[in-house]
């Protein structure tokens, strides 16, 4: 399978561990977040009924860490969760390697953690309001699919071996849903989010020069602007002086990058 370009291939990938410090900082964690969930949820360490979402435990029981612990269990151990965590995987790092749309951090990282935190709470404000279920992590994947295929819509993806631009990859996916007669309606949620940031963050702006997403200074202050680079610890040549911080956006740029199934 060919991954997305990015800074994320460009250091030694030889071993698990090389392969997983080169991943970009929030591909790393939410993937970590995902396998842990998931796996420590199947094992029962942590039991399913206190990471589901729901509005009113919420509401009238106060747990509050139920608004974030539903997008960090993938599913049963089974091959579709399996599959869920890779897309995960290859789609985060997709965009977060390559520039993503700016909305004040140069496309960068803390535009990136302000874009899932956006698609978070446009997941769970339309879930509530359309009871889509408990959990809302696969439907934060397709989210995140659909805005790399607007910000890199040129870029090839294969589906079972057919050459595909990514503007089209959405709609194949969700023909192949329906053609298995698999649920299809949290994947157009996914997607629905999706086109509101996009419309927000890029059309908007381009139309009516107007700013309404904003990523907060806080992210940016913590993250920099760009790619956030995590300090290494001081070891010999691999010391970095001045600890971690943005990279430049040209450092980012959109190189693209192809996807195959």
């Amino acid at each position: 399978m060919n991954n997305g370009r990015g800074p994320a291939q460009v250091e030694d990938t030889n071993g698990p561990q090389q392969w997983y410090a080169s991943l970009p900082f929030v591909t790393r964690n939410w993937f970590t977040a995902a396998v842990l969930g998931t796996v420590l949820a199947n094992f029962g360490v942590i039991p399913v009924d206190k990471i589901y979402y729901s509005y009113e435990i919420v509401k009238d029981e106060f747990e509050i860490w139920r608004l974030f612990t539903n997008f960090f269990f993938m599913g049963s151990f089974e091959l579709g969760t399996l599959i869920q965590i890779y897309l995960l995987y290859q789609y985060s790092m997709n965009y977060e390697a390559n520039s993503g749309f700016n909305t004040g951090g140069g496309g960068g990282t803390a535009d990136f953690i302000f874009m899932l935190v956006f698609g978070m709470i446009g997941l769970l404000v339309t879930g509530t309001l359309f009871s889509l279920g408990p959990f809302y992590g696969s439907q934060l994947v397709n989210y995140v699919m659909y805005i790399w295929c607007k910000r890199d819509p040129t870029a090839q993806v294969n589906i079972w071996g057919f050459p595909i631009q990514a503007m089209y990859l959405p709609f194949a996916l969700l023909i192949l849903q329906v053609f298995m007669g698999n649920p299809y309606i949290l994947t157009l949620q996914g997607y629905a989010i999706g086109h509101v940031y996009y419309f927000l963050a890029e059309v908007l702006p381009k139309v009516n020069a107007t700013m309404v997403l904003h990523t907060p200074q806080f992210l940016i202050s913590k993250f920099g602007v760009g790619e956030y680079v995590q300090p290494r610890p001081a070891n010999g040549m691999d010391a970095v002086a001045g600890g971690g911080g943005g990279r430049p956006a040209a450092a980012a740029n959109n190189t693209g990058g192809g996807h195959n199934w």
